[in-house]
């Protein structure tokens, strides 16, 4: 309720040579009787540039100019002395014993003021409001309580957040941001959770209902086997395992910044363009340059030799062990599968691919109960599982072609959309809910991201290296405009999650050519290592050109990601843009 007319003044000085009176304002059904020297305590209950509104214990409010109302916030509890009151003019100064207010006192106050019981969700929703530094004034909250009542079974602090953010908001949009809040969003953890559902449903055909295994299987392979390269039996196996070894041996981030910002504009349904063509002498390819040499050198220190160097992720062998491997051939030898085929599949070279192909053509002439046998068995769901991963992950050599992450993410769209109705095309009934589910869940993740990103830059990567897959999330913590007006001068995080070295965080930040390196690691012996082996990283950099400079300390506290990467950006522009890279080498 502000009082008409009023105006107040923040003069600093002593109320002496203003004559001790009294005057009467109207704030909206109530009278004030205001006296110079008088104390206005209340809450802060709202900051627009220099208005700032103040709701006394009283209950009544007013709103007025303080040129200094940035140093409140609201919900905190103020003190104002009155030094004048001249006219329509109230002038005030802040006492020197400002004081807060305890959070909860704040709001059950608020709730009070704004004659609202004081429920648990309506506690929430103050609660949440000044955790966003939100006006807690009765109309903010009565339309705050409103917009949660929309989504009854969401986090009430989900829905407060994503409208300060500006977000759309759906029940699925809703439920995405809770799982980025919760940092359960990874996209490789869940294609686990629907590959797995894919291979139950194969164990429940082929066990259950073999009538329907060659049409469910040969369905199935036509999804996982659409736009891929099936290796010849022609080529040689050494040779296609050391050309994938050579595709995953090194793991750089894509391009940085604006480039990554055009990359996620619309992961699914425009595509994203590849950048990895631009040209070198652009400030973005140079960092990228930067960050793939820190990538590099941190995953090659430290990481012992994998177990079993002779398979790529491409190969039967990398998915079933040698006594496996024997068992499929047996099962193989009297079915139409070829000779070569078979040969290379005792000795673990064939390509996963190929296999499933050979697998496909012969399904055909396979008896049902052949078939459900063959499908329903650990390796042949184990190798599917392993050719859709394929499908849905990229290598480092694939990050560095134009096009390539568009290609990926446009399968995983195609792909999960068909998989989410899989069952009722096949089958003629959702009977499988659990992988309808899990792909819709994938599908409605990535429509996030876009969504997500059409505000902030932000991008997952699921990475295939040569032993394993691995997540990682870009986050780009800074505006586009400002991007845009200074794009050559940068501050990054970099944060790696490593099995052998810790969590590892390097901040950077690149001015012009002037690069400085700050190393927080977890672990002593990282530290270490890092300290015997940081000038090889800096001739590495100064080598492109820079001016670099290292500092190395040990970690004193975790980073929460999502809720950083989210602060961050309700935050003016300018601020620091965040690199989260989680490599399990």
């Amino acid at each position: 309720m502000p009082i008409i007319s009023n105006s107040i003044q923040n003069n600093g000085g002593s109320s002496q040579g203003i004559r001790s009176q009294t005057r009467t304002y109207r704030s909206g059904n109530s009278t004030l009787h205001l006296r110079e020297g008088q104390t206005l305590r209340g809450v802060i209950s709202d900051i627009h540039g220099n208005d700032i509104t103040l709701s006394m214990e009283d209950g009544s409010s007013f709103t007025g100019q303080l040129p200094d109302a940035n140093q409140y916030s609201i919900g905190q509890k103020a003190a104002f002395l009155i030094t004048g009151l001249e006219n329509n003019t109230i002038y005030m100064k802040a006492t020197t014993g400002a004081y807060l207010l305890n959070m909860e006192d704040t709001i059950a106050q608020a709730l009070e003021e704004a004659l609202l019981p004081r429920s648990p969700r309506n506690l929430d929703v103050v609660r949440s409001l000044l955790s966003n530094s939100q006006s807690i004034s009765r109309e903010n909250i009565m339309a705050s309580i409103q917009l949660c009542a929309q989504y009854p079974e969401a986090d009430v602090h989900s829905v407060i957040t994503m409208k300060c953010l500006g977000l759309p908001m759906t029940n699925e949009s809703v439920l995405q941001f809770e799982n980025y809040q919760n940092q359960t969003h990874q996209l490789l953890y869940k294609m686990d959770t629907l590959t797995d559902s894919i291979g139950d449903m194969l164990h429940a055909i082929g066990s259950q209902v073999p009538a329907l295994a060659k049409e469910t299987a040969s369905a199935l392979l036509d999804i996982a086997l659409e736009g891929v390269t099936v290796p010849e039996m022609t080529e040689q196996p050494n040779e296609a395992a050391a050309a994938s070894a050579e595709e995953n041996s090194e793991a750089p981030i894509p391009e940085t910044g604006e480039e990554a910002a055009d990359t996620t504009k619309n992961p699914v349904q425009d595509g994203i363009n590849g950048t990895a063509d631009a040209e070198t002498s652009t400030p973005f390819s140079r960092v990228k340059n930067l960050i793939n040499n820190l990538t590099e050198s941190v995953g090659s220190k430290n990481t012992p030799e994998p177990e079993n160097p002779t398979f790529s992720k491409e190969e039967v062998g990398a998915y079933l062990p040698e006594e496996e491997r024997a068992a499929v051939h047996e099962q193989l030898r009297d079915l139409p599968f070829s000779e070569a085929a078979k040969k290379q599949l005792a000795d673990g070279t064939l390509s996963v691919s190929r296999f499933l192909t050979e697998v496909k053509q012969m399904l055909p002439n396979l008896t049902d109960g052949q078939a459900g046998k063959l499908i329903s068995s650990d390796a042949f769901r184990k190798l599917v599982k392993g050719q859709f991963l394929s499908n849905w992950t990229i290598s480092p050599k694939q990050l560095k072609e134009p096009g390539a992450l568009t290609e990926t993410y446009e399968k995983m769209a195609k792909e999960w959309e068909t998989l989410s109705h899989f069952s009722q095309t096949v089958l003629g009934k959702d009977v499988f809910s659990k992988l309808s589910s899990s792909a819709s869940d994938m599908t409605e993740n990535l429509n996030f991201m876009k969504t997500l990103n059409e505000t902030f830059p932000y991008i997952q990567l699921p990475i295939k290296l040569q032993n394993q897959n691995a997540h990682a999330d870009l986050y780009v913590m800074t505006r586009k405009e400002a991007l845009k007006k200074n794009p050559d001068n940068l501050k990054v995080l970099l944060h790696l999650d490593m099995e052998h070295l810790g969590t590892l965080d390097i901040r950077i930040a690149k001015e012009s050519t002037a690069v400085s390196l700050n190393f927080f690691v977890s672990e002593k012996d990282t530290l270490h290592l890092f300290e015997r082996n940081v000038e090889l990283l800096q001739d590495a950099i100064n080598a492109q050109g820079y001016a670099c400079t290292s500092e190395l300390s040990l970690k004193e506290k975790e980073v929460d990601i999502v809720n950083d990467f989210l602060a961050t950006n309700k935050a003016p522009i300018g601020d620091m843009k965040r690199y989260n890279f989680d490599l399990r080498a």
